[in-house]
């Protein structure tokens, strides 16, 4: 028999099955992670919020954030990462429309961003965070971020009129989480993009 081979070959599928599990619930555990960060990220500001808070929300200890993470620093990082994807997978389908997609694609938003009120609340509060900060990580991510996204409607609009389109959805969405119940975000973008 060679050394760590194992003389049963039917117990292999079930070690790998195993394997494969704790990978799963692995996984599983991150996903929540970066759920409970992107809501209390939203809610109390990257700067107000504690990793212990973030592990009590998961269902995790905290060492179990920084085995994942390493630090609450790469754990926005993960954050950011997830915020980009989901936005990304909105939008995505919707590029290659022309004037009629673009308005598609920033509907669909408005309906989204309607329905998750934490991941709006955390793109405002973190941008508004680090603003001030010349150096900072998060603001460039920001700034690529509009910069992309003015690029992107000034295909179809022209450069004047994506930088407008850009102020009109910071704001809107800014107004829409101050006051939700006199705001109707979709109803907001469609006048808007109507008169665009």
């Amino acid at each position: 028999m060679v050394a760590g081979v194992s003389a049963h070959p039917d117990k292999l599928p079930a070690i790998a099955g195993v394997k494969g599990q704790v990978q799963k619930r692995g996984v599983e555990r991150r996903r929540a992670m970066v759920d409970a960060a992107i809501e209390l990220f939203g809610q109390q500001g990257y700067a107000g919020t504690g990793v212990a808070a973030i592990a009590a929300r998961a269902g995790v200890t905290p060492s179990a954030v920084i085995h994942h993470f390493g630090s609450k620093e790469n754990l926005l990082r993960a954050v950011l990462d997830e915020f980009d994807a989901r936005a990304a997978a909105r939008v995505s389908g919707h590029l290659d429309g022309g004037r009629d997609g673009l308005i598609a694609a920033l509907l669909a938003d408005a309906e989204y961003t309607a329905a998750h009120a934490g991941l709006a609340t955390l793109h405002i509060v973190l941008q508004a965070e680090h603003l001030a900060a010349a150096e900072s990580e998060v603001r460039e991510r920001f700034l690529a971020r509009s910069r992309a996204l003015r690029t992107a409607c000034a295909r179809v609009l022209g450069e004047e009129a994506a930088t407008e389109l850009a102020a009109f959805l910071e704001g809107a969405v800014t107004l829409w989480l101050l006051d939700p119940e006199r705001v109707d975000l979709r109803a907001l973008y469609e006048r808007y993009l109507s008169r665009l």
